[in-house]
């Protein structure tokens, strides 16, 4: 499958690169065709970044101050980025200090403070780690380190975590832990008392 990277930056000028990513996938074949890769290192300033799958849907939009290429290790290296997983579906997001994108194995690393946002139907769900990775091929957000998760006042704490981005289960690993807030308890003394607007039995007359 083809990733097609768009990379504007501004350096002493704008510099607009196209960047084609040849990686297999078994969600459809890939393409039958060859283009050059950018066999040179490079810095870019003020950057944002498009993938793109075969079929023109956006899988990863990136964006952030400074990004690093090294060529000899087929790495891009970045600082602060921002990050939106698959915008048109899974629709997850958020931010880190640094993070790595490893071109041959299709794998996004973000390092250091990560918050991933996930808008869910009790509110929003947050996820915090030192860690997280993204894998495209996987189709996985996952950690190995320690993660903290809120969600409407609840609170987790686990050592690891796997996101399956087909449906949006996010399964915890190693030590759960939580907090829940209790919904509201009847009142005791409420039991048997009639409700607003029930008389009592009347006398016959």
């Amino acid at each position: 499958m083809t990733w097609r990277i768009v990379l504007i930056a501004c350096l002493a000028l704008v510099v607009a690169l196209g960047i084609r990513w040849m990686m297999p996938s078994d969600r459809s074949a890939a393409p039958d065709i060859s283009l050059p890769d950018t066999q040179f290192d490079y810095t870019l300033s003020d950057y944002s970044a498009r993938f793109r799958d075969a079929e023109d849907r956006v899988e990863l939009l990136l964006s952030g101050p400074r990004l690093e290429h090294v060529w000899a290790e087929r790495v891009a290296r970045l600082d602060a980025p921002d990050f939106h997983i698959e915008p048109e579906g899974a629709d997850w997001r958020g931010s880190a200090r640094a993070g790595r994108i490893l071109r041959d194995d299709e794998i996004l690393v973000l390092e250091g403070d990560v918050s991933l946002i996930h808008r869910h139907e009790r509110g929003e769900l947050e996820i915090n780690a030192e860690r997280l990775r993204y894998d495209r091929r996987a189709r996985t957000i996952s950690s190995d380190d320690p993660v903290e998760i809120t969600l409407a006042g609840d609170f987790l704490r686990a050592g690891g975590l796997n996101v399956t981005l087909d449906n949006n289960i996010l399964e915890l690993t190693d030590g759960v832990q939580g907090e829940f807030e209790a919904p509201p308890m009847d009142d005791p003394d409420d039991a048997g008392r009639p409700a607003a607007g029930d008389g009592g039995s009347g006398a016959d007359g």
